[in-house]
């Protein structure tokens, strides 16, 4: 009789590990892959303590599932239908755990996480099956199915292109100008600031004074129908001051032109025997509105300028100068 419980006892047994063993279900990672596409880790960056962007990982499972790597979680987010794990840049393995369907240690990823990239692991969840009878008296049996319903969000993020800043440059030369008529020339200095568009200011002078007179003669020395002796005493003054655009049309090259006022004077000496004095010629003498037109070729640091301006349209100049660019190029 002893021995006869004892086989019973040892079939129950049994038949309770099968049931236990039946009843026992497993989860797995059904694929883990890159997400080249989706840039949430980079747009959004979750940096570690040691201040290195970390790796995200879109885990497709439910919210029950805890994790652990060697290297840490920085960060999890439960979002609808998946988990979010910021990862250490570098990690290898992941020990996945849940409370009723046990763990999964040590899930070596294909390759090394890298910093700001985004992946993807689909979990397979064994599905709870509970059967539940109508009645006692009814042999007919309701099956109820619990299914886990993973919802996947496809997200379109547009990214504008990064418009490139071109830098502010200031340009500073140094110029000659050689006027046509009066044969006379000017040194001056030009400042320019711009980036596509800016603004110029342009002097030059003569340094040369001419003393007033009342006396005024057209271009030959002729004075109210009369010539007068004159010595080889001439005298010059000419000054402009101009300002206005300058314009960058490509690395190299930029075009400005602007407005002001100048002033150029001629005056010839006459003879003792005529009395002395200085009279203005008339033709070599102007003072009135002045415009410049010109431009800047640049290579590298150095800046070569070339330009025409006038006086009132009537009196010209021709200016060449170089400098240089200060400022990032």
């Amino acid at each position: 009789m002893p021995d006869r419980l004892k086989h019973i006892g040892f079939v129950i047994v049994l038949v309770l590990l099968t049931c236990t063993g039946a009843a026992a279900q497993k989860f797995s990672v059904a694929s883990f892959r890159n997400l080249p596409n989706d840039v949430t880790a980079f747009i959004n960056p979750i940096n570690d303590l040691n201040g290195e962007g970390c790796a995200l990982v879109k885990v497709q499972a439910t919210p029950d599932f805890a994790f652990s790597t060697p290297l840490g979680i920085v960060k999890r987010e439960n979002k609808t239908g998946e988990i979010w794990l910021y990862l250490p840049n570098g990690s290898k393995k992941i020990t996945l755990k849940h409370p009723e369907w046990g763990v999964l240690r040590d899930y070596a990823f294909p390759s090394k996480l890298v910093s700001h990239m985004t992946y993807e692991m689909r979990i397979d969840e064994p599905g709870a099956y509970k059967s539940v009878t109508s009645s006692p008296n009814l042999h007919n049996k309701v099956v109820t199915v619990h299914d886990t319903l993973v919802m996947t969000r496809v997200d379109t993020l547009i990214v504008r292109p990064v418009k490139k800043k071109i830098p502010l440059r200031l340009t500073a030369l140094a110029d000659i100008s050689f006027g046509s008529n009066a044969k006379t020339l000017m040194g001056g200095i030009m400042v320019a600031v711009m980036r596509v568009h800016g603004g110029f200011v342009h002097f030059a002078t003569d340094f040369g004074s001419c003393p007033s007179t009342n006396l005024t003669c057209d271009r030959h020395g002729f004075i109210g129908g009369t010539n007068p002796y004159y010595t080889d005493g001439k005298r010059h003054s000419s000054l402009m001051a101009t300002g206005g655009a300058i314009h960058r049309l490509s690395g190299r090259i930029s075009l400005f032109e602007g407005i002001g006022y100048g002033s150029t004077e001629t005056i010839w000496q006459l003879a003792e025997s005529e009395g002395g004095g200085y009279v203005k010629n008339s033709h070599y003498s102007h003072r009135g509105v002045a415009f410049e037109v010109g431009t800047i070729v640049n290579m590298n640091r150095i800046a070569i300028k070339a330009s025409v301006s006038s006086i009132k349209g009537t009196q010209w100049f021709a200016s060449i100068g170089v400098g240089i660019n200060i400022g990032k190029l």
